[in-house]
C-alpha cells in the first residue's frame, strides 16, 4: 500500500515539533488536535508520528482510537490498543496506515524489555488490558519464562483493586518504558472515550511530569460541546484542569477551514435577533460544516418543531430539547442522493455494514449475504471506497485460521442513515445475525467482544443472549476498574430480567453492590443488598444465606456499625454451619473478630479469628489462612503482644509469598513494621515499611501506599526527624486527596496536627485538627471524630484554655463510649484527666486516669499506660500524697528501664512528672532524671533543620520549656 500523501499544515507541524522536542529532552507533554470530521486530525497526528520517528530514531509510537458505536461503553478501549502494540500487535494498525513499517519494527524490538516491566510494575494490566496468554507467542518460550510471565499465566487474578491501582500501574509501566525510549502515545477521537479512559488520561497528564512521554489526543469540540447522556461531556473538566496547568496546548484545525463556512453560520443565525450561544454555534456547525444548505435547512427544522423558540422579546433561544439526530428533509436528500448513486447490490452490502457499526468486517457482511468474501473484498475497495468514497479500508487481522478484513464509514453521517433508513424487523434480524457470527468467529476470544455482542443481542431481542452479554460485559468493565459503565451494563440487565428470575437478579444486585463499594457510594450499596436479601426468600439455596449474611457484616464494618457487623457474622456462621460450607463459616469468624478487635475487645476477637484460622484450613482455603493469621497478628499487636503478633504476621507473609498474592504481602510488611515500631527497633520498621511501600507501588495500590508513607513518617517523627516526617504526610495526603479517600485524608490531616503540635506550632495544629474534625462529621466517622476531639483537648489544655479542654475531652469520651470503642475511650480519658487536672478538679482526674489505666492494662498497651501512671503522679503530688507519687513514678521508671517508649503524645511530660516527684521526695537521682530529660530534649531539638521551629519547640510547649528552666535554673547541676 503506498504512503498517504500530506499536504500543508507546516505550521501545526511545527508546533508539535517543538512539543516533541521538549519531551526528548525529558519534559513531557500533553497535547491536543482538536477539529470537526474530515479536518485531517487523524493525518495530521499520524504524519507528525512518521516526521518525528525520523528525527528522534529511538522514539516509540502507539496509537489507540474511540469508537462511535461501542467504545463510551468499552472500558480503556484506547488504552488497550496501546498497550496491545506496546506488546506486539501491530499487524491491524500497519495494515490500516496509522503506523509505519519501522515503527512496527522498533515495537517489535521493544517487545522484550515491555514484557519484563510489565510483570514487574503492572501485573494486573495482564488480561485486564489485552489477552495475556496469546502475547506469550509473540514474545517467545524463552523470554517468556525468563520473564517470570508463564508462572504469570498459572497465577489466578488479584482481588480487590481499585480503579486508582489500575491507572498506578498503567502509569508506572510508560514512565518505566519511557525510561528506556522516548514514547508517542496519540489517542484519537476522544470524544468517544469512555469515562475510565478520561480518567486514566488525567491521572497520566499530571504523573508524568519528569518523563519522555507525549501525549496527543484529537476530538471534536462540539461533540464535547453537546456533553453525554444529558450532562457534561466528562473530557470537557480534564481539558479545562490541562489548560490551567499547562496553559494552551491545543492545535486548531478549525482555525483556517472554519473561518469563512463559519462566518456564513454566525452570520445566518444573526439576520434574526438571537440568544443563542457559543455552544449551539459550534454544535449547529458540527453538524452541518458550515454548508448553506445544510445550515439554513437544518435551522428551519428546528424552528419548525420547537427545538429552537421565541423568547418574550421575539428572539430565538433553545427550546426544552435539542435534537441534533434528526436530519431536515432536503439534508435527508443530499445524503440520499449520494447513497442513491450505488446500484441496489452495494445499497444491500452497506446496509448489512451499517449493522456492525461504524467499522465492519468484510468478512461478516459476505456471510451474511451468502456470497463470496474474496469478491466482497474487491468490491469494498474499488467500488464503495475508490469511486465512491464512503469507506475506506482498515487493515486486516486473524483470529485462529480465519482472515478479517476492516472497513470503516468515511463518516458517521452515512452510516446513521443506512442504518435508520432500515425497518426495525429488518435490522432486528441483521443484529441478530451479526451477533451470532461474531460469537462464532471469535470462539475462544468472544471476551474481546462482549461490549459489541451486548448491542448486537440486545437490539435483536434476544433475552437470554442480551442479558449474558449485558452481564459479561458489567463484569469486565468492574474487573477494569471501570465504574460508571459496569453501573450501565448491570442496570441494564436489571431491566432486561424478569422479576420471577429471582437468582439472576440477585446475582446483579450482589454485582452492582460491589462496584458501588468500591465506589464508596454506601447507600446504593445498602438498597442492592437489600433487594438481594428481599430475592433470596425465593431461592432454595443452603449458602445463599449465609454469604448475604457475610456481605450484611461487611457492609456494617465499613460504616463503622460494629455490633451489627458481630450479629450478621454470627448469623453467617450459623447459616455456614448448616449448609456444611466451612469456607463461609471461616469468614464469618474472620468478620466477628475484626468487629471485636475495632470495638477493642482484643482477647475474644482473638477466640473468634483462631476459629476462622482453624475452618479456613479445613476448607484448604490458603489465602484465607493467610488473612486469618494476619489479623490475629493485628489484634496481638493491639493488645502489646508484639512477639505473638510478628509471629502470626510472619506466617502471613510467606503464605502471600507462596501464593504470589502481593497485595496481602504489602499487608504484613506494613503488620510487622508497626510491631517494630512498637518494639523500639525504628530501623526494622523503616525497613519493612520501605518493602511494604515498594510493593504498593509495584502494584498501583495507592492507599496502601498513602498508610505506608503515613508509617514511615510516624518513625521519622518518632526519630525526631520533622523534615522526613512531613515529607512523608505530604505525599499520603496528596494520595489520600487524589483518591477522594476521605478517611484517610483524616488521618493525614491529623499527622500534620501532630507534627505541628510537636513542634510548638499550636495554631497550625489546631486548624489541621479542625478541618479533620469537619471531615469526620460530614462523612460521619466516630471513631476518628473522638480522637480528633481528645486530641485538640490536650492541645487546648496545653494552651491553658482548659474549660474548652474539658469540653472537647468530655464529647470524646462520650462518642467513644457510645461506639464501644476501648482504645479510643482510653485516649479521651486521657485528655478528660489531663484537663481536670489543670482545672483543679483532682479526684475526677484522678478517675479519670485510673480508668484509662484499667483499660490500657486490659489490653495490653504498657507504653499507653505509662502516660495514665504519670497522670496519676501528678495528681497525687497535688492532692500532697507523695509516696503514692513516687510509687508511680518507680512503676514508670521499672517499664522503661526495660522497654521503649512509643505511642505516646508527650513524652517530655512523662520525664518530667518523674523529676519534680523525685525532686520532691529528696531523691539523689533526681537530678540524673532532669539531666536524661534534658539531653533528650536537645537531641531532638537538634534534628529540626528550621530555626524558627526549633525555637518554637524548645518555648511552646509547656513541658519543655520547664525542662529546660529547671536545668538552666540549676536543678539539674552546671
Amino acid at each position: 500500500m503506498p504512503e498517504q500523501v500530506f499536504v500543508g499544515r507546516e505550521g501545526e507541524l511545527a508546533r508539535l515539533h517543538t512539543f516533541m522536542d521538549r519531551v526528548v529532552a525529558g519534559q513531557s507533554q500533553v497535547c491536543f488536535v482538536t477539529g470537526e470530521a474530515g479536518r485531517g486530525k487523524t493525518a495530521l497526528t499520524i504524519e507528525f508520528a512518521r516526521q518525528a520517528q525520523e528525527k528522534h530514531k529511538r522514539l516509540i509510537v502507539a496509537l489507540g482510537q474511540g469508537d462511535a458505536q461501542t467504545g463510551m461503553g468499552d472500558a480503556y478501549l484506547p488504552f488497550r490498543e496501546i498497550l496491545g502494540l506496546l506488546t506486539g500487535d501491530v499487524e491491524g494498525k500497519l495494515a490500516q496506515g496509522s503506523i509505519t513499517q519501522e515503527n512496527a519494527n522498533r515495537l517489535q524490538e521493544f517487545l522484550r524489555f515491555t514484557g519484563q516491566v510489565l510483570i514487574e510494575l503492572g501485573p494486573d494490566l495482564l488480561d485486564l488490558f489485552f489477552p495475556f496468554a496469546g502475547w506469550l507467542g509473540k514474545l517467545g518460550a524463552f523470554a517468556a519464562d525468563r520473564a517470570g510471565l508463564k508462572k504469570k499465566l498459572e497465577t489466578p487474578g488479584k482481588k480487590g483493586l481499585e480503579q486508582s491501582q489500575i491507572f498506578e500501574q498503567y502509569t508506572n509501566v510508560l514512565m518505566a518504558l519511557a525510561e528506556k525510549q522516548p514514547l508517542l502515545l496519540i489517542l484519537d477521537d476522544l470524544q468517544w472515550a469512555d469515562t475510565a479512559s478520561i480518567g486514566l488520561l488525567f491521572r497520566l497528564g499530571r504523573r508524568i511530569q519528569q518523563s519522555r512521554i507525549m501525549i496527543v489526543g484529537t476530538y471534536r469540540p462540539d461533540e464535547i460541546a453537546l456533553g453525554r447522556a444529558g450532562e457534561r461531556h466528562p473530557l470537557e473538566k480534564v481539558l479545562a484542569e490541562f489548560k490551567r496547568y499547562f496553559g494552551d496546548i491545543s492545535v486548531d484545525l478549525d482555525q483556517v477551514e472554519q473561518q469563512e463556512s463559519r462566518q456564513f453560520v454566525d452570520s445566518f443565525l444573526d439576520t434574526e435577533p438571537n440568544r443563542l450561544d457559543e455552544s449551539f454555534r459550534q454544535a449547529l456547525y458540527r453538524h452541518t460544516g458550515g454548508h448553506p444548505l445544510f445550515t439554513i435547512e437544518l435551522l428551519r427544522e428546528m424552528q419548525r418543531r420547537g427545538d429552537l423558540v421565541r423568547d418574550e422579546e421575539g428572539r430565538w433561544v433553545q427550546g426544552p430539547v435539542l435534537d441534533w439526530a434528526t436530519l431536515p428533509v432536503r439534508v435527508e436528500g443530499v445524503v440520499e442522493e449520494r447513497i442513491g448513486r450505488l446500484e441496489q447490490e452495494l445499497r444491500d452490502i452497506l446496509n448489512v455494514a451499517s449493522i456492525c457499526g461504524r467499522d465492519f468486517y468484510a468478512e461478516v457482511v459476505a456471510q451474511i449475504r451468502g456470497g463470496e468474501a474474496r469478491s466482497l473484498v474487491r468490491r469494498l475497495s474499488t467500488e464503495l471506497e475508490d469511486q465512491h468514497r464512503l469507506i475506506s479500508a482498515q487493515g486486516t487481522r486473524r483470529l485462529g485460521p480465519q482472515r478479517l478484513s476492516l472497513y470503516r464509514f468515511q463518516h458517521q453521517i452515512f452510516q446513521s442513515y443506512l442504518y435508520n433508513a432500515q425497518n426495525e424487523a429488518e435490522r432486528t434480524y441483521l443484529h441478530e445475525d451479526v451477533g451470532y457470527l461474531l460469537e462464532e468467529l471469535y470462539g475462544e476470544q468472544v471476551e474481546e467482544i462482549v461490549v459489541q455482542l451486548a448491542w448486537h443481542f440486545s437490539e435483536a431481542e434476544l433475552v437470554d443472549k442480551a442479558l449474558d452479554y449485558l452481564t459479561k460485559a458489567g463484569q469486565q468493565a468492574a474487573a477494569r476498574f471501570a465504574h460508571q459503565e459496569a453501573l450501565s451494563y448491570f442496570d441494564r440487565a436489571l431491566e432486561w430480567t424478569p422479576e420471577t428470575e429471582h437468582g439472576e437478579r440477585l446475582q446483579l444486585l450482589l454485582a452492582r453492590a460491589s462496584v458501588h463499594e468500591m465506589q464508596g457510594d454506601r447507600e446504593a450499596q445498602q438498597r442492592d443488598l437489600e433487594q438481594a436479601q428481599e430475592l433470596s426468600a425465593h431461592l432454595d439455596d443452603p449458602a445463599l444465606p449465609a454469604e448475604l449474611a457475610l456481605h450484611g457484616a461487611n457492609y456494617a464494618e465499613l460504616t463503622g456499625a460494629y455490633g451489627q457487623a458481630i450479629e450478621s457474622a454470627r448469623e453467617a456462621i450459623r447459616l455456614a454451619k448448616a449448609a456444611g460450607r466451612p469456607k463461609l463459616e471461616a469468614l464469618g469468624y474472620l468478620r466477628w473478630g475484626r468487629a471485636l478487635w475495632h470495638l477493642g475487645h482484643y482477647e475474644i476477637a482473638r477466640l473468634w479469628l483462631e476459629r476462622g484460622l482453624e475452618r479456613s484450613r479445613v476448607a484448604q482455603q490458603r489465602e484465607l489462612e493467610a488473612d486469618s493469621l494476619r489479623n490475629l497478628g493485628v489484634d496481638c499487636w493491639y493488645m502489646g503482644l508484639y512477639n505473638e503478633a510478628r509471629a502470626y504476621s510472619e506466617q502471613a507473609l510467606a503464605i502471600y509469598r507462596e501464593m504470589d498474592e502481593r497485595r496481602g504481602e504489602s499487608g504484613a510488611l506494613n503488620d510487622l513494621g508497626l510491631i517494630a515500631q512498637y518494639q523500639g527497633d525504628m530501623e526494622r520498621a523503616r525497613e519493612y515499611h520501605e518493602q511494604a511501600l515498594q510493593i504498593r507501588r509495584e502494584t498501583g495500590d495507592r492507599r496502601g501506599q498513602a498508610i505506608s508513607l503515613h508509617d514511615l513518617g510516624d518513625v521519622a517523627l518518632h526519630r525526631g526527624d520533622c523534615d522526613r516526617a512531613q515529607g512523608y504526610y505530604e505525599q499520603a495526603l496528596q494520595i489520600h486527596r487524589e483518591i477522594e479517600d476521605r478517611c484517610g485524608e483524616t488521618m493525614s490531616l491529623q499527622d500534620h496536627g501532630d507534627l505541628s503540635f510537636y513542634q510548638g506550632d499550636f495554631a497550625q495544629a489546631h486548624r489541621y485538627y479542625e478541618r479533620a474534625l469537619e471531615i469526620c462529621r460530614e462523612i460521619g466517622e466516630r471513631r476518628d471524630e473522638s480522637r480528633v476531639l481528645a486530641t485538640l483537648g490536650r492541645l487546648l489544655q496545653q494552651e491553658g484554655e482548659n474549660e474548652r479542654a474539658r469540653q472537647h475531652s468530655e464529647q470524646a469520651v462520650e462518642i467513644a463510649r457510645d461506639i464501644g470503642d476501648r482504645p479510643s475511650l482510653g485516649h479521651a480519658l486521657t485528655s478528660l484527666g489531663h484537663a481536670l487536672t489543670a482545672l483543679g478538679e483532682l479526684e475526677q482526674a484522678a478517675a479519670a486516669y485510673q480508668q484509662v489505666l484499667d483499660i490500657r492494662r486490659l489490653l495490653g498497651q504498657g507504653a499507653l499506660a505509662i502516660e495514665s501512671l504519670a497522670g496519676l503522679a501528678r495528681v497525687a503530688q497535688e492532692q500532697g500524697k507523695l509516696e503514692q507519687a513516687a510509687a508511680y513514678v518507680q512503676e514508670i521508671l521499672d517499664y522503661l528501664a526495660e522497654r521503649p517508649l512509643f505511642g505516646v503524645y508527650d513524652a517530655a511530660r512523662i520525664q518530667l512528672t518523674c523529676y519534680q516527684v523525685l525532686l520532691a521526695k529528696g531523691e539523689p537521682w533526681a537530678r540524673e532524671t532532669l539531666a536524661a530529660a534534658h539531653r533528650s530534649l536537645q537531641e531532638r531539638a537538634g534534628k529540626i533543620q528550621d530555626p524558627g521551629r526549633r525555637r518554637s519547640f524548645l518555648e511552646n510547649v509547656p513541658a519543655h520549656a520547664e525542662i529546660i528552666s529547671e536545668w538552666e535554673g540549676g536543678g539539674g547541676g552546671k
